[in-house]
């Protein structure tokens, strides 16, 4: 690989060369709007609404 091409996530891990990989390819998304999604996407689903049953 020669300098100037960009360098794939699996090569570098291999080579241990993550931050010139961060540095080709940087974010374009937006950190609180990732946040706001994962908070969503993580909490239990209520049990308002549901009963148990006591054998």
């Amino acid at each position: 690989m020669s300098l100037g091409q960009y360098i794939s996530l699996e090569e570098a891990r291999r080579k241990k060369k993550l931050d010139r990989f961060i540095k080709a390819h940087p974010s374009t998304g937006s950190a609180a709007r990732f946040d706001k999604l994962f908070d969503r996407m993580a909490k239990i689903p209520s049990q308002v609404g549901r009963t148990s049953k006591k054998g």
